[in-house]
């Protein structure tokens, strides 16, 4: 998988934008945020693939996702471990010792941290819409170590996938039609294997007949409960 990137704002995949079209953050609103919250944040754009921050070299930065995707992980010169996926609305801080990089072009608002820590005194409202992001890392956390101590790849994939439909998927005559917005690498990530693993077992699970692929970015699962079993399957 990917080497772990360099200094933020350096990766050779891609480099921040100039903020051009983005609206002035004083007359934005984001979903769920008290009206005026964002006086102060600063709008930025930011090209797929650049790494917002690294371990080595921290921003004292909160910000808020107004489009696209991020990923936070952990990385060593030869692998990755995702975190979460950051979407629309949610806020983080890169004020943590992870990888933050998009997935594809993003906005942002942003804001130094002393100034957003003095907003949050102000609007303590806010605090919640914190913990439902930190909280969402926490527990993607607990699961990974989980998995990686107790289940195998089969069972990991098989649960993450139980999961997603659980939250997103839709119910069809032929099954539960589940649209998947990550890549393949970018599952393995979440779970802590490699993409060659990943797409073997989807393949091999659809000439069982437990799913179809619909697309390039979505999975037709026939048989949930053969999934469920295996996901239950341990080391």
């Amino acid at each position: 998988m990917a080497k772990g990137p360099g200094p933020a704002g350096h990766h050779p995949s891609g480099h921040p934008g100039a903020g051009g079209g983005a609206m002035p953050a004083s007359t934005a609103q984001a979903p769920g945020f008290p009206e005026g919250f964002l006086d102060d944040f600063l709008p930025r754009s930011l090209a797929k693939g650049h790494v917002l921050s690294t371990p080595s070299h921290p921003l004292n930065q909160v910000f808020i996702v107004r489009s696209g995707r991020l990923k936070v992980y952990l990385a060593n010169d030869t692998r990755e471990i995702s975190l979460a996926i950051l979407e629309a609305g949610d806020l983080f801080s890169t004020h943590t010792p992870t990888y933050v990089r998009t997935l594809e072009a993003t906005e942002l608002w942003v804001i130094d941290i002393g100034q957003f820590a003095r907003k949050l005194a102000a609007q303590p409202a806010v605090s919640p819409l914190m913990m439902r992001v930190l909280g969402r890392i926490l527990s993607n956390a607990i699961i990974l170590v989980e998995d990686l101590a107790f289940r195998d790849v089969p069972a990991r994939l098989a649960r993450f996938l139980i999961r997603q439909a659980e939250q997103r998927g839709v119910t069809e005559a032929e099954g539960c039609l589940l649209p998947l917005n990550l890549g393949t690498e970018d599952i393995a990530c979440l779970l802590g294997t490699t993409r060659q693993s990943v797409s073997s077992l989807i393949n091999q699970w659809q000439r069982e007949g437990l799913l179809t692929r619909r697309g390039r970015h979505s999975l037709l699962i026939h048989d949930a409960q053969a999934l469920v079993a295996r996901s239950l399957t341990s080391n």
